[in-house]
């Protein structure tokens, strides 16, 4: 009884201690990323300038896109890169932590 008394107490003060995390590097770095590598094509507020625009480049903003896109699709999208378009891959750049901050970011700007 005791053994399983002790068990219990350690999973919860595991359980509060993963709480208490603070949040990982990446979803707080996400924007510094978004601004970086992103931003020169997608513009910093997700929407692209004309010329980029005119080339394909894809508004965040635009919500019927933001309904369509699976975040799967985007991470891929950011993974991959998308092949006759300008979208280049960076999964080499990129941790699959960044990479999914990344896709929530790309969610909030379409809800600016």
């Amino acid at each position: 009884m005791i053994a399983r008394r002790f068990a219990l107490a350690t999973l919860a003060v595991l359980a509060v201690a993963l709480v208490a995390l603070p949040a990982p590097a990446a979803a707080q770095d996400a924007a510094k990323i978004f601004a970086k590598s992103c931003a020169p094509c997608h513009g910093k507020e997700g929407e692209p300038s004309a010329v980029f625009a005119k080339q394909g480049v894809r508004s965040f903003k635009d919500a019927a896109w933001q309904k369509a896109a699976t975040d799967a699709q985007v991470e891929k999208s950011i993974r991959e890169g998308k092949k006759g378009t300008m979208m280049a891959s960076f999964e080499k750049q990129f941790s699959a932590e960044e990479i999914k901050a990344l896709v929530a970011y790309v969610r909030k700007l379409g809800k600016k």
